[in-house]
């Protein structure tokens, strides 16, 4: 049963078909001047909706007749199948044209019968231009009909633009003279558009206005649309590029609203006359290109971006133009001028294309009158634009030299006033100088006895420079001299001296002592008699002799030349009670000095001479296991050594050597440690801690400290040298705020 129903469903449909293909009329080509439109009941059409098909599926495909304007389709991806029919009438004419005047479809193949076959042509605005039958923007197919018999003919066509397939069909001689007036009036427009840039470019270069650039920008890209809707970019710029050329079309609009956008902020003044609407305009600046690059990516995105912004920028614009006429800049009138007469040829065009209205000549071009119109009116509105700027500035320059005109005015009243207080201040002046004239002969004669007595000042000064350099020699000469300090301590030493004045108030000292006899009872064995025995008792011996090493690094009070006299008494003293006096104690030699500079300089009755020293004195002793025994002490001064541990800090007594006067004299301490050999001694005055750099600050003791740590197992030319280095890294060759001495020894 079901069989049976199926047969008769195939045979209806194979009647339905025979009754539709019998129904669709021939276009009969009976006039040889007139141009023939296919639609309605001579065009039938087929949706594809399932993919490709091939053509014999087609031909047995149920097609339907066209009952829209303009054979108009709206937006669809879908596949459109065509079918006419053709009658040649005309005996004597066998060629006619046939074009399909909607140059943005994709792809177009056309399918006629040669014979018993059928034969097949592809165009299309994503195929090369070179495929083309026939070289026009449009797509124009010659035909040959030598006969009076019916003749079937069928287009595909895919395209992801508005689907509109207009067929027109004429002889020869009506297509060629429709298509001369066709290209006579495009050239003509785009020959309009070439001058209007180049007239436009050549004033931007000679006014270097930006409007004047901006207006050319977008009459290019302008022109290069058009070019693109009407198929001419790809007939004459990139005819090998179809897909740059179809994608090109939305990236020249989207520039074309860019531009007119700046030109519209740029030539309107929206940043004085709408500054609301200026906020409004530029973003449609930034998105606007950024839409136009989505053509090269996804041409349906950018179509979905594109031609909503070209919609917001016209009413944007306009209203725009409007606020700023209203507000006084009157070169907006040939700007609102220019949209109404565009305006006035789009919508008609648009309607068209859409099949609302037919799609005839004059419809076909209002829209290129308009935009010609519209371009030759703006660049009327940069002329008035230029204009009204122009007589601004000539206002306010009026104006400018209208106020200068007063000024010089009130500056001359004022120059003739000054000019006779002037003249009275000359008669006083005059008074004056001769007043001058005698004290210039008193200052002349005070001038050479102030240049006397400044060569005399500079004779006594270099006497005084000859007399410190002389006292420095001396200084020097009384310092541990290179020898003496290698038979002491052997390479195993170094010493920074920097003086800040030619003399220096510190100094260093070195001295080796070999131990006195001392008192004991020799005859403990052999008692004498009670009446000898405190003779008996005073007998001595020689105990055996240990040499005890002495160094010390003293600051005196102050530098310079009262610094380096207390440096000589302080020197002279250390021999005395060292070497003289056997004082081999180092807290007892640091007593009787601060005991004998007190005396000495008599500071108990002369506060002026309230002077003193701060000293780091160590004595060095060699034991029998190898290791040396140190004892120190100190005034005011520590003393930094370095072992196993790191480094070890000894502080000195809080005691200031002189300047007591009548005060009680303290006593000073002793402390002792056992260092091995490779173990460092740093003796140091205040000079390094307190050398400041460019900001004032101090190199400061814990960064001295860090670096005696940290250089501590250099040899002893390497550990001065990185010292020096960085001293004078940090210090900038800032002048020197006190004397330097820091004494660095190894022990062996």
């Amino acid at each position: 049963m079901w069989v049976a129903i199926k047969k008769w469903i195939v045979l209806f449909n194979l009647a339905t078909i025979s009754f539709i293909s019998q129904a669709q009329v021939p276009q009969k080509l009976s006039s040889l001047t007139a141009t023939l439109f296919i639609g309605n009941t001579h065009l039938s059409y087929f949706e594809g909706t399932q993919g490709n098909i091939d053509f014999a599926q087609v031909q047995q495909a149920r097609f339907v007749p066209v009952q829209r304007s303009n054979n108009s389709f709206g937006f669809s991806k879908n596949i459109f199948w065509f079918r006419f029919k053709l009658q040649n009438l005309q005996k004597n004419q066998t060629d006619w044209m046939l074009e399909i005047p909607n140059p943005l479809l994709d792809y177009v193949d056309f399918y006629y019968k040669e014979g018993e076959v059928w034969k097949k042509r592809s165009m299309g605005d994503l195929l090369p231009f070179d495929q083309r039958p026939f070289y026009s923007h449009n797509f124009v197919i010659p035909l040959k009909i030598t006969d009076q018999a019916i003749h079937t003919y069928y287009i595909r066509v895919k395209t992801s633009s508005h689907l509109q397939v207009p067929i027109n069909i004429a002889s020869p001689r009506t297509f060629h003279k429709k298509h001369d007036q066709e290209k006579f009036i495009t050239d003509l427009e785009y020959g309009i558009l070439l001058v209007t840039i180049l007239y436009n470019l050549f004033i931007f270069f000679s006014l270097r206005h930006i409007s004047y650039l901006l207006y050319v920008l977008c009459i290019t890209n302008a022109l290069l649309s058009l070019m693109g809707i009407k198929g001419y970019s790809l007939q004459y710029l990139w005819p090998d590029w179809p897909q740059f050329n179809n994608n090109s079309l939305l990236f020249f609009i989207s520039l074309f609203d860019c531009f007119f956008a700046l030109y519209a902020i740029y030539f309107l003044r929206t940043k004085k006359y709408a500054p609301r609407l200026n906020w409004v305009l530029f973003p449609l600046v930034v998105v606007a290109p950024l839409a136009g690059f989505i053509s090269f990516i996804n041409i349906d995105l950018a179509v979905k971006l594109v031609l909503p912004l070209g919609i917001i920028l016209t009413p944007a614009v306009i209203y725009t133009s409007v606020v700023c006429y209203r507000k006084g800049f009157v070169a907006a009138r040939f700007f609102i001028l220019a949209w109404a007469v565009l305006l006035l040829g789009t919508p008609p065009y648009i309607l068209g294309t859409m099949g609302v209205i037919p799609l005839n000549f004059f419809v076909q071009h209002l829209m290129d009158l308009g935009f010609v119109l519209a371009v030759l009116l703006l660049s009327l509105a940069l002329v008035d634009g230029y204009r009204y700027e122009k007589k601004t500035k000539e206002t306010a320059q009026q104006q400018m030299l209208e106020m200068q005109q007063g000024i010089n005015e009130k500056l001359e009243a004022k120059v003739q006033e000054r000019t006779r207080q002037l003249k009275e201040k000359t008669n006083e002046i005059l008074t004056q100088n001769e007043e001058l004239h005698l004290q210039q002969e008193e200052i002349l004669a005070q001038h050479d006895f102030i240049a006397t007595t400044n060569q005399q000042l500079k004779m006594e000064s270099k006497k005084t420079e000859e007399s410190i350099r002389a006292a420095s020699a001396i200084q020097n000469a009384l310092l541990p001299n290179e020898t003496q300090l290698r038979e002491l301590f052997g390479k195993d030493y170094f010493i920074i001296y920097r003086p800040k004045d030619i003399v220096s108030g510190d100094f260093y000292w070195v001295s080796q002592v070999k131990s006195r006899l001392r008192t004991e009872n020799l005859w403990q064995n052999n008692p004498i008699p009670s009446e000898n025995k405190e003779v008996l008792q005073l007998t001595t011996k020689t105990l055996q002799a240990g040499e005890v090493s002495f160094l010390a690094v003293v600051d005196c009070t102050g530098h310079g030349v009262p610094g380096a006299l207390m440096g000589m008494i302080g020197h002279s003293l250390l021999n005395e009670i060292v070497n003289d006096l056997q004082v081999l104690d180092t807290n007892k030699i640091l007593d009787h000095l601060n005991e004998k500079i007190s005396q000495d300089l008599i500071q108990e009755n002369n506060l002026s001479l309230n002077r003193g020293m701060d000293i780091c004195l160590c004595k060095l002793t060699k034991q029998p296991d190898g290791q040396t025994q140190v004892t120190f002490t100190g005034s005011k001064r520590p003393l930094y050594y370095v072992d196993q541990q790191g480094l070890q800090e000894l502080k000195g007594d809080r005691i200031t050597i002189g300047g007591w006067g009548n005060k009680t004299i303290p006593r000073f301490s002793s402390q002792t440690i056992l260092l091995k050999p490779g173990n460092m001694l740093y003796l140091t005055t205040d000079g390094i801690s307190d050398a400041p750099n460019q900001q004032r600050r101090s190199f400061g003791t814990r960064r001295l400290k860090v670096f005696l740590e940290k250089c501590a197992h250099l040899p002893m030319a390497e550990q001065k040298q990185h010292l020096e280095k960085m001293l004078e890294k940090f210090c900038q060759g800032t002048e020197q705020r006190d004397d330097i001495t820091l004494f660095g020894l190894r022990i062996s």
